[in-house]
């Protein structure tokens, strides 16, 4: 098999997540994400640009960067990288359409694929919710991508800290199907329901999804 380390190894040191036109879409990062986002992403509410502070944007900014270089280097007749597709799930009379873009897929000797994400982060070691959160995230590009690839159990996150280089290609079992459509249709249950945001017992404000001035603002 594939060393998936070497898959880092080969680069110097577009994260295109794509945005579907269709009603009542929402992301794989966003269905993952915090429940007011992704109610938001729902209804596509227009957000204020002007309030984005940087220092909530930089990791995204980077990760972007690091995923073009990962692109311009990572060429090779196994692997494709930044799979976009589309899915119709209906849920209690609402058809909701799920859009996620797979960072790179390696075929093994056998024909099947690995699936692997891409993650930048701060610190030594990618700690285990996080990769609870990326096991996740990659079960659901194992979903939408199930027609079209024989896509294997074990998945890898393949990080790269940007404070001291450290860099680690991380192995993690995914979600069967039923489970992925499980956690689906719970998620979007409670985004429905979901009508406030905490600001205070998240750790980072939602300011650049509000008008309202508070002490965040000061």
């Amino acid at each position: 098999m594939n060393d998936p380390i070497k898959l880092i190894k080969r680069l110097y040191e577009v994260d295109n997540h794509r945005d579907s036109k269709e009603d009542n879409a929402i992301s794989v990062t966003t269905l993952i994400g915090d429940l007011y986002k992704a109610k938001l992403s729902l209804r596509k509410s227009p957000r204020d640009q002007s309030l984005i502070d940087f220092k909530f944007k930089r990791s995204s900014t980077l990760g972007t960067a690091f995923h073009e270089y990962a692109e311009k280097y990572l060429r090779d007749d196994n692997i494709v990288q930044e799979v976009y597709r589309e899915k119709q799930i209906e849920i209690s009379g609402i058809v909701y359409t799920i859009s996620g873009c797979c960072d790179l897929l390696q075929q093994q000797d056998d024909g099947t694929w690995d699936i692997m994400d891409w993650k930048t982060f701060y610190g030594r070691e990618r700690k285990s919710d996080a990769l609870a959160k990326d096991a996740m995230q990659m079960s659901l590009y194992r979903w939408l991508l199930q027609d079209e690839y024989d896509i294997n159990d074990r998945g890898w996150v393949l990080a790269i800290s940007q404070s001291n280089n450290f860099q680690e290609a991380y192995p993690v079992n995914l979600s069967d199907l039923d489970t992925v459509q499980d956690y689906i249709d719970n998620k979007i249950f409670a985004i429905e329901e979901n009508d406030k945001v905490d600001c205070f017992n998240v750790k980072y404000p939602p300011c650049n999804y509000c008008s309202f001035i508070c002490e965040h603002r000061k």
